[in-house]
């Protein structure tokens, strides 16, 4: 009897917790089916959920990989463009002044010539002061909301008038990571484009581009003037270098947006992976999720019933 009384109580314990292991279970699929995810909690597979986090993090690192490669990029384009400005504003400078210093101009011609030329120098000291799209100088190193050229008292030992260009900014470069290892520079500094003028063995002579284009427009307004004079020669050697110096600073920007471009194809393939990896990790099987709700059902409504006919045995059925 008692023997008998301990078997019905476990046959009941049993029955109940099949029954709430299988509502458990049809719970969890059902959630699936309605979230459209496999892992809806860490434990409905806890290796899987780790892993999708895992991905998860890294897709984020990548995202702001790419979002910083599509700013650097903006910021490199404009500085391209703006550096393509400067390079056209020194050569027409370079072949006016080449022209004139030529025998056959007069007085009034070299004059006319120098007039033009200061109104170019005006150009190249706004575009020196160009602001990006957010309102921050291009070519003030780390001072971005520092205007970086100004027109100041003469404040040089070259023959510049009565006027000097001064920097205002500082040698800084900003940079931005694009990559897990890998930085690019996003800016050029006003002192090393318009500052600092080298001759031909690499050396800083000094001199600025400004001084160099105003150099000329004093000469070529003084009457009689030579060219073959050392203030014409030396002039006219440093807009030549300027515009190397431009350049070479374009073609270090343009390595840097080809690098960018290449880096963005890498790093959108690396996207599309990650999204992949999410997928085969947590996305549902919708066939096989709504085959196993059935199946479920099925085993639910056949454990109720079978519980519900062992409930109506009693001790005196098995008298």
């Amino acid at each position: 009897m008692m023997n008998m009384r301990v078997s019905s109580n476990q046959m009941y314990s049993s029955g109940i917790s099949g029954i709430q292991r299988l509502q458990s279970d049809l719970y969890t699929l059902q959630n699936q089916v309605d979230t459209g995810r496999r892992i809806v909690t860490p434990k409905d597979d806890p290796v899987g959920s780790a892993q999708a986090l895992v991905v998860t993090q890294s897709s984020s690192v990548n995202d702001l990989y790419i979002k910083n490669q599509g700013t650097a990029t903006t910021k490199l384009s404009a500085l391209d463009s703006t550096l393509d400005g400067v390079g056209k504003e020194l050569q027409n400078i370079y072949d006016k002044a080449l022209a004139a210093g030529n025998g056959s101009y007069s007085d009034s011609e070299r004059a006319a010539v120098a007039a033009e030329l200061q109104a170019r120098l005006g150009t190249l000291v706004q575009l020196a002061n160009t602001q990006d799209g957010t309102g921050r100088y291009v070519f003030s190193g780390f001072q971005s909301t520092t205007q970086p050229f100004a027109v100041s008292a003469n404040t040089s030992p070259y023959s510049l008038g009565n006027t000097h260009i001064a920097y205002s900014g500082d040698d800084g470069v900003q940079n931005l990571q694009v990559g897990a290892a890998t930085t690019v520079a996003t800016s050029t500094p006003g002192s090393e484009v318009f500052m600092r003028i080298r001759d031909s063995s690499g050396n800083v002579t000094g001199r600025s581009v400004f001084d160099a284009v105003k150099n000329m427009v004093d000469f070529l307004k003084t009457p009689g003037a030579s060219a073959s004079s050392t203030t014409y020669k030396t002039a006219l050697s440093d807009i030549d270098s300027a515009m190397s110096s431009v350049s070479r600073v374009r073609a270090t920007v343009g390595a840097s947006l080809s690098s960018l471009e290449t880096m963005g194809d890498t790093a959108a393939d690396r996207k599309l992976q990650y999204k992949e990896q999410l997928s085969n990790l947590e996305d549902l099987d919708y066939a096989k999720a709504l085959s196993d709700v059935s199946q479920k059902k099925l085993q639910l409504e056949a454990s109720q019933a079978t519980f519900a006919a062992t409930a109506k045995l009693s001790l005196f059925d098995h008298i």
